[in-house]
């Protein structure tokens, strides 16, 4: 043992990294192999330290500049670019199918994505075109029930808050109220005589404030002065081009109800990105006159929440801190000594940012529909898939023909190319072929466009994003886009070793292989998941429109209620009614599928006293038609009867919802005694539940009563003789009304808007899903396709050893199908939750089958099969003789 000889010690090893850093890279190994076979062998015949100094000087002599091809960095030229180019596109011109694949899936991909983007940020700029955007704040106020639940939640509060707001607070610098109204206006010439009538909607009282809160560019007149006095207005852009043909109309006047409104100025018509859009501003000292609103009401009326309240406020403003104040402000403005409840326990007020309305503020009352957040999410995850998609396909292809690439970059790396040349190579045919794919997808877009528009009720217009900024994003996000599809098989090709490439074998088959499983059961997760939520949109939709509502949806048609046909209604009505198609006809201060906002608060009999009750019941103003005319069974009790006096005003109907919450059977209610705000009276009906309300509501208590104030009338028509009804109402109409078009509503087309963002979704669902197959279809084609030309010489042979036709469609569909699958087991439960959480929005909803999930299985099966059995059966019936003939 002692004997034994030392083994001698290995040739310094940073010398190896030094010669390895520097030596072109085909020489490294056998230039290493060669010094340390020496260097052994100096070992045994001149010793250990003559060795050494004999491998330094090798060292050396290798490290002279002709040994090497290059630098340790690579330096890239303008030239080399140029080439890379070059190269790409004789690459693109040797695989058209490839290359069209891509190209068209990234197309495809790009297009949806960025009508998606400009779907998008037109929702999230809303509001912010106001300088003071951020500082700006609406005022909303919700009513509690007694057991402390919400009952009512409004955009709106009472006039008196705006301005004991200002008072109570030093952080708000400013307030501004408006108030909606709907006003019939005449035109008069210059001697007041009148012209013609016009109907107005869009027409708000407003303080002067509101050009200090809100940014709105004055066109004519001065915004300081154009509202301060009572009786004067200004006109938007498009309304004063619309009624009058010209914004030259300072210092005209329009007539409503025996006032003269004086014209003080014109404004820009508010943007599309704003959530609310006047056409009229109306100054808000019109309203202290009484036979417009009154001093007093404003001051005292706590209960009529109809103003929009909005705040502008300073830096130091805290919301958090302000709405932890504001139960003590109710209490001191609101309380009363006599009444041992605060109201600070019934009635909450709440800051909203002015940014946040359009798609966080789904309200009881708003100035108009918002959108939806999560409408927003959905779009942009759809946009995400649809480039993840096309982006797999990419990466699918280019590994799975690396092979075929595999001398390419052998004899590269063989003649001293660096990785990362290649990569950049790998690179620049990525990005160039996302670049074609723009060009492409920008076609696409100028054709699509329209549709978006139509589709989501927008007016974008392809030239706001013609800006350089805008531009340079767009491409920058497309060179990521190509970056991030090339990225991985630019790294997978690189990394071919040369001697292994050269040879025909690449060693990364198995690796690439099951990133390319992965990438398809990924592609085909989200088209699945994207086909199950069509599916359930789609009969979620089918059951709302069939489900029993418990009235007469679809023979109602709905009327304007006016002061001229509320004047002479008895004698409107009964001139309508001698036709024998008009059934019935009704008023009412709300129709079926609007919001039950208002209720009073109700109190019920026990023992000798009336002791007010937790059940929130809806406050609805109707006559004695209204039950006939909706075709509304009474379940127990009767209806409001005409023969018995003051019948609808000292007594109530209730709903079946009522009677059970208050703790009541139908039979019971009869006759009990119930107080609904200041009104007290008894329960002589119990009408049949029915969805007042659109089916995201559950069915609520409802109280039914008289005391006139109706806004609604209602007509009763008979289907078969729909068009002679409409002739003879509009007869009737221009017989009681002069001042107001003969205009009218199907009460089945207003329960359809309940469901238009439903509607959009499902539609939506099925474009994008439809678009999200494709374009995996696509590329499974293309993938399979390469598949079955790698095999070709397999399956020529099995043949020969006398397998059939279908063993070689299994062998080659196998391992595609078994992905679908895999797909279809990691997407079901990713679709059910979200479908769930979507349908949990609808107090009533389909339950989910597994019927669902296994035709959207089938579905894509069947793409799959339809996809790759082109080429299967081709390659399967090919004739062995002339494949392996060749070889």
């Amino acid at each position: 043992m002692a004997n034994q000889e030392r083994k001698p010690k290995a040739p310094p090893k940073w010398l190896d990294k030094l010669l390895a850093r520097f030596c072109a890279p085909h020489l490294r190994e056998e230039v290493l192999g060669d010094l340390h076979e020496r260097y052994y062998l100096r070992v045994q015949r001149e010793g250990e330290a003559k060795a050494r100094r004999g491998y330094w000087r090798e060292v050396l002599a290798y490290l002279r500049p002709s040994i090497f091809k290059r630098s340790s960095t690579p330096s890239i030229s303008n030239d080399m670019l140029k080439n890379y180019f070059t190269l790409a596109l004789r690459l693109f011109a040797r695989n058209k199918m490839t290359t069209a694949i891509n190209v068209l899936g990234l197309a495809l991909a790009l297009t949806g994505s960025i009508l998606i983007t400009m779907f998008i940020q037109d929702e999230l700029s809303y509001d912010r075109y106001h300088e003071n955007a951020d500082s700006i704040y609406r005022v909303t106020r919700n009513f509690l029930s007694s057991d402390g639940n919400v009952a009512l939640h409004l955009g709106h509060t009472a006039p008196g808050f705006g301005p004991l707001l200002a008072n109570d607070f030093s952080d708000i610098q400013e307030v501004a109220r408006i108030l909606r109204s709907g006003m019939t206006l005449g035109t008069i010439d210059e001697n007041r005589s009148f012209k013609e009538n016009i109907a107005v909607e869009n027409l708000y009282y407003a303080e002067p404030s509101v050009f200090t809160v809100f940014t709105i560019p004055i066109v004519a007149g001065d915004a300081t002065t154009a509202l301060e006095k009572p009786f004067t207005m200004m006109l938007s852009e498009a309304a004063a081009e619309k009624y009058f043909g010209t914004q030259d109309i300072v210092g005209k006047q329009l007539l409503s109800q025996d006032h003269y409104f004086e014209i003080t100025g014109v404004y820009q018509s508010f943007p599309t990105q704003s959530h609310w859009h006047p056409d009229f501003l109306v100054s808000f000292g019109t309203l202290n006159d009484d036979s417009v609103y009154g001093r007093k009401r404003l001051e005292t009326n706590w209960g009529g929440n109809s103003f929009g309240t909005y705040i502008l406020v300073n830096d130091e403003f805290d919301p958090e801190r302000v709405e932890a104040q504001f139960p003590d402000f109710l209490d001191r403005h609101l309380g009363a000594a006599d009444n041992p409840v605060q109201p600070s326990e019934r009635t909450r007020l709440f800051l909203q940012p002015l940014t946040s309305i359009h798609l966080h503020s789904q309200l009881d009352a708003e100035e108009e529909a918002n959108g939806d957040i999560n409408y927003v999410y959905i779009m942009g995850a759809i946009g995400v898939f649809l480039l993840l998609i096309a982006c797999f396909n990419f990466i699918n292809l280019s590994t799975a023909r690396a092979t075929t690439r595999g001398k390419e970059v052998g004899l590269r790396k063989a003649i001293g190319a660096f990785r990362q040349q290649l990569i950049l190579q790998h690179l620049s045919e990525s990005i160039l072929l996302a670049l074609f794919a723009f060009l492409l997808a920008i076609l696409l877009i100028s054709l699509a466009l329209p549709w978006l528009n139509e589709f989501t009720d927008k007016t974008i217009e392809l030239s706001q994003y013609a800006t350089p900024t805008a531009i340079l994003s767009i491409v920058a996000i497309v060179v990521l886009v190509g970056t991030l599809a090339g990225l991985y098989p630019a790294f997978i090709i690189s990394g071919f070793k040369p001697v292994l490439a050269l040879k025909g074998r690449t060693g990364s088959t198995r690796e690439s292989g099951r990133v390319r499983q992965a990438l398809v059961v990924v592609q085909f997760t989200a088209s699945i998941v994207m086909i199950v939520a069509t599916l359930i949109t789609y009969q979620q939709l089918n059951f709302l429109n069939d489900q029993e509502l418990g009235y007469a949806k679809d023979q109602v048609i709905l009327l304007g209620y006016t002061d001229e046909v509320a004047d002479r209604f008895e004698t409107f009505r009964h001139e309508l009614t001698e036709h024998p198609a008009i059934l019935n006809a009704t008023r009412s201060s709300l129709v079926p599928t609007e919001r039950l906002t208002a209720f009073q608060g109700t109190s019920v009999q026990q023992g000798d006293s009336m002791v007010t009750t937790d059940v929130v019941m809806k406050d609805v103003r109707i006559d004695h038609h209204y039950f006939d005319t909706y075709q509304i069974p009474i379940v127990s009790g009767r209806n409001f009867s005409e023969t018995i006096g003051a019948d609808d005003s000292t007594n109530f109907i209730i709903n079946e919802t009522a009677a059970r919450m208050v703790g009541w059977n139908n039979e019971e209610a009869i006759g009990q005694m119930l107080k609904n705000g200041n009104t007290s009276g008894t329960v002589v009906g119990v009408v049949q539940d029915f969805h007042f309300e659109s089916l995201h509501q559950p069915i609520v208590p409802v109280v039914f009563h008289g005391q006139h104030m109706f806004s609604e009338l209602s007509v009763l028509v008979s289907k078969a003789d729909m068009p002679e009804a409409l002739a003879h109402m509009e007869t009737v109409w221009k017989q009681f009304e002069s001042q107001h078009q003969f205009d009218y509503l199907f009460l089945n087309e207003h329960y359809q808007q309940l469901y238009d963002s439903e509607q959009r979704q499902s539609e939506l669902f099925i474009i994008f899903a439809a678009l999200a197959v494709f374009i995996a279809a696509m590329g499974l084609f293309g993938l399979a396709t390469f598949n079955t030309l790698q095999r070709t010489k397999e399956v020529s042979i099995r043949k020969v050893l006398g397998a059939p036709v279908t063993s070689i469609l299994q062998l080659l569909s196998k391992e595609i199908l078994v992905l679908i699958l895999i797909a279809n087991i990691v997407a079901w439960p990713i679709a059910w939750y979200f479908m769930s959480e979507w349908l949990s929005g609808f107090a009533y909803h389909i339950d989910m089958s597994i019927a669902t999930y296994l035709v959207a299985g089938v579905v894509t099966l069947i793409i799959t099969l339809i996809t790759i059995s082109s080429q299967t059966i081709k390659a399967a019936l090919t004739n062995p003789a002339t494949i392996l003939r060749n070889d």
